[in-house]
């Protein structure tokens, strides 16, 4: 007998859309971030609970409930004989957009009723085929993130960067990177929404409050006015759409040694050294002593001089340094061009702040978005 499992062979993602629009409807909410603990109050078989309590009750470590659960993130646990949910959280971790990241993925898993359709008590690798596993996991996170960050209301207010998400929806950093390059790619395809989308019917006041949100250059207060042309505060002209965003520089990623993780140039990951092993840049950012300009290298030859050059004051720097903040020299980052010059980057950032997400002229046939949901949270 062909079971329910053996029919499924790709995640419903439009089912898990919708999903998160019916929940957020029927909790009436209609505002970034999304409150979700609150939202199981509206169901009476449902609780969340945290891995501390769940360890304090039944005299386990975190590690054990870690091992019972079969994740060091969460679970969704279906007791059939009481049809009672309850979800489980690590709450030891110490990014709180993970956390809620991981409520509503597995809020998802209760709302498209994933430990009924599978007959597990926890929806756990463990206890399903990978394919089961994959397709399942892959439905809770597209209903994540259209809970969380929902794309046609990010696409509205234009987000300049990754941490524009972050700030807004109230998500991991890497969640972020991943729904920013979601929407990237969805502009790339021509790919628009239609104004009577679901998440832009919820969320049409608030998108309306944060397209004319202002924020003055002098007294720093925001307000919420359409087409102003002087602070309300102040009277000053100098004022500026948003007030999320913040200036915030490109940077290499560095270890504890502060040696980059990979090669800036290359991206070789296999770094061992002072120097790349395959193009011989340097990979340590530290103050060279010299000032913008003042260049006493060739640069066709990567062996440069840092280590035996006694201008500098020595100081080793952060990774997103162009300027040593004890002498004020030059980083070996900057002087070697891995690291931009900031009025560059700050002018390039302010353009795509004004608008990231232009339309682009071609449009997809049906003007839906056909991305895949298969993102690495």
């Amino acid at each position: 007998m062909m079971t329910m499992m053996t029919m499924i062979y790709k995640a419903d993602y439009k089912k898990a859309e919708k999903k998160a629009h019916e929940l957020l409807k029927m909790c009436g909410v209609n505002e970034l971030p999304i409150k979700v603990k609150k939202l199981a109050k509206k169901f009476p078989n449902l609780k969340i609970r945290r891995y501390t309590w769940y360890a304090k009750k039944w005299g386990l470590t975190i590690d054990e409930v870690c091992e019972l659960t079969d994740s060091d993130e969460g679970c969704c646990w279906y007791i059939k004989s009481q049809k009672q949910y309850m979800i489980l959280y690590n709450d030891t971790v110490e990014n709180d957009g993970r956390k809620r990241w991981t409520i509503a993925h597995e809020l998802g898993h209760f709302m498209l009723k994933h430990n009924e359709i599978t007959g597990k008590a926890i929806f756990a690798r463990s206890s399903l085929s990978d394919d089961e596993y994959e397709t399942f996991e892959k439905e809770a996170n597209c209903f994540a993130r259209n809970l969380l960050a929902p794309a046609p209301v990010l696409r509205e207010l234009k987000p300049a960067s990754p941490h524009f998400i972050s700030d807004i929806c109230n998500i991991s950093y890497e969640a972020s990177i991943n729904i920013y390059n979601f929407l990237l790619e969805g502009v790339r395809m021509g790919i628009s929404y239609s104004k009577r989308h679901p998440s832009l019917k919820i969320f049409k006041d608030y998108i309306w409050k944060k397209k004319n949100t202002y924020r003055c250059s002098n007294c720093t207060c925001s307000f919420i006015k359409e087409n102003p042309n002087y602070c309300l505060i102040c009277g000053n002209q100098e004022i500026r759409k948003g007030d999320y965003f913040e200036m915030i520089y490109s940077s290499i990623e560095l270890t504890d040694l502060h040696h980059a993780k990979k090669c800036p140039k290359c991206s070789n990951e296999k770094v061992t050294g002072d120097y790349c092993q395959v193009c011989g840049t340097y990979l340590v950012n530290k103050c060279t002593g010299l000032t913008p300009g003042e260049r006493e290298y060739e640069y066709n030859n990567y062996r440069i001089f840092w280590h035996s050059h006694e201008g500098g004051c020595g100081e080793l720097l952060e990774g997103d340094a162009r300027f040593c903040s004890k002498c004020g020299s030059t980083s070996t980052f900057y002087e070697e061009g891995i690291l931009k010059n900031w009025e560059e980057e700050k002018e390039n950032k302010v353009q795509q702040l004004q608008d990231p997400f232009a339309e682009n002229q071609t449009q997809s046939p049906n003007n839906e978005l056909t991305l895949s949901d298969e993102l690495p949270f």
